[in-house]
C-alpha cells in the first residue's frame, strides 16, 4: 500500500516543468476545431473523427499529468507555488504566468494558468468525458453531412470550457464563459434549417448573454473593490493573513502591479485580510467600514461585496439554468444529443458551481449572498422536479433532472457544503451523461423516437442501453450504493448542520426542500426508465423492434455507468481528519477551502459542521429515495394500466396540462417581459429610426440640400454681363462699406 501511495504522489514530470506547458491542455482541442472547421470537408469523416478524438484524448492525458502533479510529494513537502500576494506559498497548485495579456493604466491583467486540486478534478472530468462523447459522436453523427462543423463546434467546446477551469483570474474565466456560450449556441442550433431548431440556439444565447452582462458588472465591483481596499488597509487588516504583516502588504501591492486586481490569488488574500467588524480587530478596514473614494464613496465594503456576489448569482444563473434564467435549457435539447450530455451534464452548465467555488473565501464573507443562492437553487430544482413529472420527451426530462440536479449543487454551496457541490457535481456528470448518451442510443434504435410513451419493452431488445440506463438512473434516484446516493446525501447533511447568521431558520427550511426534491427525482426517473425500458412495445412505436447500437456508443455508456458506481469512493470516510474520519473528497479538496473554512470560523457569520452522516442519516436518504422509486413503480405498472377506457377526471387533466405546459413559465416571459420590449422596440424604431433618423436627419438633410441647391441653380445663368453687373456691385458695396468705416 505505501509503494502504491508513493507512486501517486510522485508525478513522471517535475511539476515546475510541466506547469510551462498547461497552454497544450486548451490548444490540443483549439487546433482539432480550427482544422476539423477548415479542412474537414477535404479530409473527410474518417480523418476528422480521429482530429477530433485524439486532441481531446491528447488534453485528457495531459490533465492526467496536471493532476498527478499537484499530488506531487517530495521530500515529504506537497508542490507548491509561490503566492505572488503574500509571502506565503500555495501547496498542491501549480501554475505559470504567460505575462501581461493587456493593460489600461494602472489596471492589468496577466495570461495565467492555474492548476490545483478542484480545477484538477473538473479538467479529468472535462476531458474524459468529453472524449467518450467524441467517441459517441463518431458512431451517432455517421449520417450527418454536416460532420465536419459538428466536430469542430465541438472541440471548440471543450476549448473554451477548459480555458474557463484553467483561468487564475476572473477576466480569463469570463472568456472561458463567454467561449462556451457561443459554442453551445453553435451546437444548440447545428440543425439551423429547422427553424425551430435554430430558434432553441438563439434562445439560449440571448438568455445567457443577461447573465453575462450581470458577470461583467460584478467584475467591475470586485476591481473597484479591491482598489478602495489597497487604498484604506493598513497592517492590522495584513496581520490577519497571517506572517509579518508590513511584509504582506507589500507583497500584496506587488502582487496588484504584477498580476492586476482580478487575480483569485489576490482575491483570497484580501478576503483574509478583511474582517467582520471591528470588534475583534485592530484592522483600519473591515466590511462594516465605509469605502473613502472612487465611484463606491459611502458605501460599505460588505455591502458592495454582497452586491458583486448577487450579481455573479445572476451570472451563473444564466450558465447554470438557475432560476429566473433556466428557461433556455429544455429547449437546448434541440441539438443533436451528444451536445446535451456534454454541455448539459457534464460541463458548460456546471460552471456557475465551479464559479462559486473557486470564490468559497468571498461567498462565506456574505450570508445574505449564500442565502440567496441556496434559496435560489432550492426553487429551480422544486419547480424544475414537478415540470418533469408530466414530460413525455425523454430528452425534456433529463433536461430538467439536469436543471434539478444543479440546483442542489447551489443549495451545497449556498450553505457552504463546497466540497460536496464539487463531488455531485462530479457524480452527476457520470450518471446524467451517461442518461443523455442512453436515450441518444434508444433514439438511434427506435427511429429517433423521443416519446417514452412510444417505446416500452427496450429491456430485452438494447441489453447494453437498458443495464447501463438502469445503474445511472439507481444513481440519481439516490440508491446505495451509487455515488449519487452519498453525494447528494453529503450535500444534504450539511445543508442541515451548517448555520448563516441572521438566517437560522434556513437550514431546516431548505433541508426539507431538499427531501421533497429527492423524492421528486426517484419519482421521475423511475417513470422514465419503466416506460422507456419495461412492460411491453407499445403498439404506437415507429418500428417493431429496436436494435442495438454499435460499439462507438455502448463503450462509453459502459464506462459512465462504471464510474456512476465507483466514483462513491470519494464520499466515504477513508481519511483522517481534525475531527475524525473524514470523506476523501473533503480531504482531496481541504487545501483549496482552507481559506473559505477560515475566514468563516474567525468571522462568526458562517458555522460549517465536518460531522459524517450517520446510519440514521444515510437510511433516512435511502427511504426518500425509494418512497418516490416504489410510487412511480406502483402508479405506471399497475394503476394506470387498469384505468385505461376510463375518463381521467377534470382536476387531474388540468393539473397535468399545467404542469406539462411547464407551468406557463415560458408565457408568463412572453407576457412580461419579451412582448413589452418588442412594443417599446417598434415604437423606439417608428419614432427615432423611421422619422427623425431616417426622414429627418438623413431624407431631411437631402431635401433641405435639394432645395437650397435649386434655388441657387436660378443664379448661375451663363451671362457674362449679369455676372459683371454682380462684381460691379459687389466692388461697390464693399467700397461703401469702407467709406462709412473710415467716417466714422
Amino acid at each position: 500500500m505505501d509503494a502504491l501511495r508513493q507512486f501517486f504522489m510522485t508525478a513522471p514530470v517535475d511539476p515546475a516543468v510541466f506547469a510551462q506547458s498547461l497552454w497544450l491542455i486548451i490548444a490540443l482541442p483549439l487546433m482539432g476545431a480550427f482544422v476539423c472547421g477548415v479542412f474537414g470537408k477535404m479530409l473527410g469523416r474518417a480523418n476528422v473523427h480521429l482530429i477530433a478524438c485524439a486532441t481531446v484524448a491528447g488534453s485528457f492525458v495531459l490533465s492526467v499529468l496536471a493532476f498527478w502533479s499537484v499530488s506531487h510529494v517530495s521530500g515529504g513537502s506537497p508542490v507548491s507555488i509561490d503566492n505572488a500576494f503574500s509571502p506565503g506559498t500555495i501547496r498542491y497548485a501549480i501554475a505559470h504566468d504567460y505575462g501581461t495579456w493587456f493593460s489600461a493604466g494602472t489596471f492589468r491583467v496577466n495570461f495565467g494558468l492555474l492548476v490545483d486540486h478542484l480545477s484538477g478534478t473538473l479538467l479529468l472530468v472535462i476531458t474524459g468525458v468529453g472524449f467518450l462523447i467524441h467517441l459517441y459522436s463518431t458512431s451517432y453523427m455517421e449520417h450527418d453531412e454536416s460532420y465536419w462543423r459538428y466536430f469542430a463546434y465541438l472541440n471548440l467546446f471543450v476549448a473554451a470550457m477548459l480555458t474557463l477551469v484553467l483561468a487564475d483570474n476572473l477576466v480569463l474565466l469570463f472568456v472561458g464563459w463567454e467561449g462556451v456560450g457561443m459554442a453551445s449556441y453553435l451546437l444548440i442550433g447545428f440543425w439551423y434549417s429547422d427553424a425551430a431548431k435554430a430558434w432553441a440556439g438563439r434562445k439560449a444565447f440571448v438568455t445567457n448573454r443577461i447573465g453575462d452582462f450581470a458577470f461583467l458588472i460584478a467584475t467591475f465591483l470586485v476591481v473597484l473593490l479591491v482598489s478602495a481596499f489597497n487604498t484604506q488597509a493598513d497592517r492590522g487588516n495584513f496581520s490577519q493573513v497571517g506572517g509579518n504583516a508590513e511584509s504582506v502588504q507589500v507583497r500584496f501591492r506587488e502582487g496588484l502591479q504584477q498580476k492586476g486586481p482580478v487575480t483569485f490569488q489576490g482575491l483570497e488574500v484580501m478576503a483574509n485580510a478583511l474582517p467582520a467588524s471591528p470588534e475583534k480587530s485592530e484592522a483600519a478596514v473591515t466590511l462594516q467600514s465605509t469605502i473613502a473614494d472612487g465611484p463606491l464613496a459611502g458605501r460599505t465594503f460588505g455591502g458592495v461585496l454582497t452586491v458583486a456576489l448577487l450579481l455573479f448569482l445572476l451570472g451563473a444563473a444564466g450558465k447554470s439554468a438557475q432560476f429566473p434564467l433556466y428557461v433556455w435549457l429544455p429547449d437546448a435539447m434541440a441539438g443533436p444529443t451528444p451536445v446535451s450530455a456534454l454541455i448539459h451534464a457534464a460541463t458548460m452548465v456546471t460552471a456557475g458551481v465551479y464559479l462559486f467555488s473557486r470564490m468559497s473565501y468571498l461567498l462565506v464573507m456574505s450570508p445574505t449572498a449564500m442565502v440567496t443562492v441556496a434559496i435560489i437553487g432550492a426553487l429551480t430544482s422544486l419547480i424544475a422536479a414537478l415540470i418533469a413529472f408530466a414530460q413525455d420527451d425523454i430528452k425534456k426530462v433529463l433536461a430538467y433532472s439536469t436543471v434539478s440536479q444543479l440546483g442542489i449543487m447551489f443549495m451545497g454551496v449556498g450553505m457552504g457544503i463546497f466540497w460536496a457541490a464539487v463531488l455531485h457535481l462530479v457524480t452527476h456528470a457520470f450518471f446524467k451523461a451517461c442518461l443523455f448518451l442512453g436515450a441518444g442510443s434508444v433514439m438511434h434504435g427506435n427511429a429517433d423516437e423521443t416519446d417514452i410513451k412510444k417505446l416500452g419493452g427496450l429491456r430485452h431488445e438494447m441489453k447494453w442501453t437498458w443495464g447501463t440506463f438502469f445503474v445511472a438512473t439507481l444513481a440519481i434516484t439516490g440508491i446505495v450504493p451509487l455515488s449519487g446516493f452519498f453525494s447528494k446525501d453529503a450535500i444534504f447533511h450539511g445543508i442541515h448542520h451548517n448555520h448563516l447568521a441572521g438566517y437560522g431558520w434556513a437550514s431546516s427550511a431548505i433541508y426539507y426542500v431538499g427531501l421533497l426534491i429527492a423524492a421528486c427525482t426517484a419519482f421521475y426517473m423511475s417513470r422514465v426508465y419503466l416506460l422507456t425500458f419495461e412492460g411491453k412495445r407499445s403498439p404506437e412505436a415507429k418500428i417493431a423492434h429496436a436494435h442495438e447500437s454499435a460499439w462507438h456508443m455502448t463503450l462509453p455508456l459502459v464506462v459512465l455507468a462504471v464510474l456512476s458506481v465507483f466514483s462513491l469512493v470519494y464520499a466515504l470516510p477513508l481519511m483522517p481528519g481534525r475531527n475524525g474520519p473524514q470523506p476523501v473528497m473533503e480531504n482531496f479538496l481541504g487545501p483549496v477551502f482552507a481559506s473559505a473554512e477560515r475566514i468563516a470560523g474567525r468571522g462568526e457569520l458562517v458555522q460549517l459542521d465536518h460531522s459524517v452522516p450517520s446510519i440514521v442519516d444515510y437510511l433516512k436518504a435511502w427511504l426518500v429515495a425509494l418512497s418516490g422509486g416504489v410510487a412511480a413503480a406502483f402508479l405506471y405498472m399497475k394503476y394506470f394500466p387498469a384505468q385505461v377506457g376510463k375518463p381521467v377526471p377534470a382536476f387531474a387533466r388540468s393539473v397535468r396540462r399545467f404542469t406539462l405546459n411547464k407551468f406557463y413559465v415560458d408565457e408568463a416571459y412572453e407576457f412580461l417581459v419579451i412582448r413589452p420590449v418588442k412594443n417599446v422596440s417598434a415604437i423606439l424604431y417608428k419614432l427615432v429610426d423611421t422619422l427623425l433618423i431616417d426622414t429627418v436627419a438623413v431624407r431631411g438633410t437631402a431635401w433641405v440640400t435639394a432645395r437650397v441647391g435649386s434655388a441657387l441653380r436660378y443664379v448661375q445663368t451663363g451671362d457674362a454681363q449679369a455676372y459683371a453687373a454682380v462684381m460691379a456691385l459687389a466692388l461697390l458695396g464693399g467700397a461703401v462699406y469702407a467709406l462709412i468705416q473710415v467716417l466714422q
